[in-house]
């Protein structure tokens, strides 16, 4: 094997800080090669940038990192129609500037564009885009998969569809997600904002539920912190539809690439303080009671500190949208998605007590019909996960065994949730549709 092969303390945490452990070894893209490392049988933890915040992607074991923004550019493709093959170790960052030049954008982008593509394809992803197009995951037109003996499969809607469903939003449960056939648009450099300020967050709610009702706006996103709380709503074009007047409006100069700045998450200590971050998507009509959770109690409100930023956005999906077994967004056509993203000291009371909150408000989301992001902090306890996903659990053990995954991220919740195998033994390989 040719892999680079050496341990790195840089990769003994993740975004989130509060779990810790030295990988034995690092495998690094584009050094490591994916297929004879997922083939070899021996136990391997996958890590695209490290953006998540419960130790998804922190292990003493082997390590297999997959981000390589830089050198991963230089093998996109242009495959015609719009349509652009990419490196899932390639960042977002790099990505949407190489489309830029060619004249094209990604639909939908994150708010911080230095994390993997698939990374982030293996949680969701949204962004303000979602107000009109939906999650990330809806603009992939295929994926490259590598399963448990190293086999590459192409997956799409119409071809081995099952594990297209399982791999997006899967967290990687299912193999790695090598390349990624997106879809693109063409490029609009200015976008017309409009901004607006909110005295509650029910009156959040409000302007939430009515721009969802009205459905005509390009991009959206909510934010409060330190007391304020203000949404933007936006249109393509340096001419917005009349919405507002000067005092109230800008025109945006590619706004996905404004104040987008690598991350230094390997600079991470010990005793710096902990981003415990989650997401909760529940239906549009639920927003309000969501957002009066997250306010929270009086004696222990989270929002209201400069440490604690509550962010939300819009996602609309289109009728025939794939129903991702586990990504965060239900069969709703349009939902909310509120983020909670709180920076605590590190101190174990503390920490204890933040995570009881983001345990509730877990909760609540799960009572309002909605469901998590998986990279977060709070874990599902097995009635709430069958709640939410239902056979898709079983079907995991199953499509896990079949694809010879046993050794590959055995550590995450969704594989220790994922509910006896049936119906299969072990040793049957995969085949699209078994039952």
């Amino acid at each position: 094997m040719s892999s680079r092969e050496d341990s790195h303390s840089e990769f003994d945490t993740d975004f989130g800080g509060r779990y810790r452990a030295t990988p034995s070894i690092v495998h690094r893209l584009p050094a490591a090669f994916p297929s004879a490392l997922l083939g070899s049988g021996r136990p391997l933890t996958l890590r695209g940038s490290g953006h998540s915040c419960a130790g998804q992607t922190v292990t003493d074991g082997e390590l297999l990192v997959t981000y390589s923004p830089d050198t991963a550019i230089e093998q996109i493709r242009d495959l015609g129609e719009g349509l652009f093959e990419v490196p899932a170790g390639a960042s977002w960052h790099g990505v949407e500037q190489y489309l830029n030049r060619r004249g094209r954008a990604l639909p939908v982008l994150p708010n911080h564009l230095h994390m993997s593509v698939g990374g982030t394809l293996s949680v969701g992803g949204a962004g303000a885009g979602s107000v009109r197009l939906g999650l990330q995951v809806d603009q992939v037109e295929r994926i490259q998969l590598i399963d448990g003996i190293g086999a590459s499969r192409w997956c799409s809607r119409t071809e081995h569809a099952e594990l297209f469903r399982f791999a997006l939003g899967g967290l990687g449960t299912v193999g790695l997600i090598e390349r990624v056939v997106l879809r693109t648009m063409a490029h609009e450099r200015r976008t017309h904002l409009h901004r607006a300020e909110h005295p509650t967050l029910a009156a959040l709610a409000a302007d939430i539920e009515q721009v969802a009702r009205t459905g005509d706006a390009d991009c959206y996103w909510a934010m409060a912190q330190s007391g304020r709380i203000w949404s933007v709503t936006g249109w393509w074009g340096a001419q917005g539809p009349g919405r507002c007047d000067d005092t109230d409006c800008t025109v945006a100069i590619d706004l996905p690439m404004q104040g987008s700045h690598p991350g230094k998450a390997d600079s991470r200590r010990p005793n710096d303080p902990v981003n415990m971050w989650a997401d909760y998507v529940v239906p549009v009509e639920h927003c309000a009671p969501m957002l009066a959770a997250v306010a929270g109690p009086r004696d222990r409100p989270l929002i209201g500190n400069s440490a604690t930023v509550l962010y939300a956005l819009i996602i609309r999906r289109s009728p025939d949208a794939v129903p991702f077994a586990f990504a965060p967004v239900g069969p709703a056509p349009v939902s909310v998605g509120i983020g909670i993203y709180a920076r605590v000291e590190p101190d174990p009371k503390t920490v204890a007590e933040t995570g009881e909150i983001f345990e509730n408000l877990l909760r609540r989301c799960v009572e309002l019909g909605g469901r998590p992001y998986l990279y977060g902090v709070g874990e599902l306890d097995h009635s709430d996960a069958l709640r939410l996903y239902g056979g898709d659990l079983d079907r995991l053990a199953e499509l896990r065994a079949s694809l010879r995954l046993e050794h590959v991220n055995t550590h995450l919740p969704l594989v220790r949730l994922s509910g006896r195998i049936r119906g299969r033994a072990p040793g049957d390989a995969y085949q699209e549709g078994a039952p």
